[in-house]
């Protein structure tokens, strides 16, 4: 029989995932009291017919509960030039989140000002997987900006450079 307790250490753990490069969203939603919203990171695409992504929050989370009440969310891929909201919406005091920061409500989900690509979503389906909820939503509506996005890398906010491949020497071709 095989062990399903963890025997790395969290902190080490932890510290290697910092170093994958990912996407960096602020996933929004119309809460009762307002607009809420959280950094994500744990954000991929799912499926194209229906256009769907995937992302995952811890299942204690203001932003989880009230985005599962609306029924509906908005995914909020920042932009370069949007570093100083990561850790804004990451741990900032929810009733602050949104002062100073430019946004409109679009179809009942507030949606931030200047974001890279923005997806409003419908709520598909949720799962419970270990203390994070997964949350499958169906793209209804998408806008491509354009401004490179943010990444974090090591906890951190990076652009993306394209790299250029070498150009092609005569002797590539013997």
């Amino acid at each position: 029989m095989i062990s399903l307790e963890a025997t790395v250490d969290e902190r080490m753990f932890r510290q290697a995932m910092t170093r994958l490069a990912k996407c960096v969203a602020v996933t929004t939603a119309l809460g009762p009291a307002g607009p809420v919203g959280c950094t994500t990171t744990s954000l991929m695409s799912l499926s194209v017919a229906p256009p769907s992504v995937l992302l995952a929050f811890h299942s204690g989370g203001r932003t989880l509960a009230d985005l599962l009440a609306a029924g509906r969310f908005a995914v909020n891929v920042l932009s370069c030039e949007q570093d100083d909201l990561v850790r804004r919406f990451a741990t900032g005091p929810a009733a602050d989140r949104f002062q100073g920061v430019a946004y409109t409500i679009d179809d009942g989900v507030p949606v931030l000002a200047d974001a890279a690509v923005r997806m409003t979503c419908h709520v598909r389906e949720t799962l419970t997987a270990v203390d994070h909820t997964l949350v499958v939503g169906t793209v209804c509506d998408l806008r491509v900006g354009p401004t490179a996005p943010l990444v974090l890398v090591t906890g951190q906010p990076h652009t993306t450079v394209p790299t250029v491949p070498a150009p092609a020497t005569a002797d590539a071709y013997r």
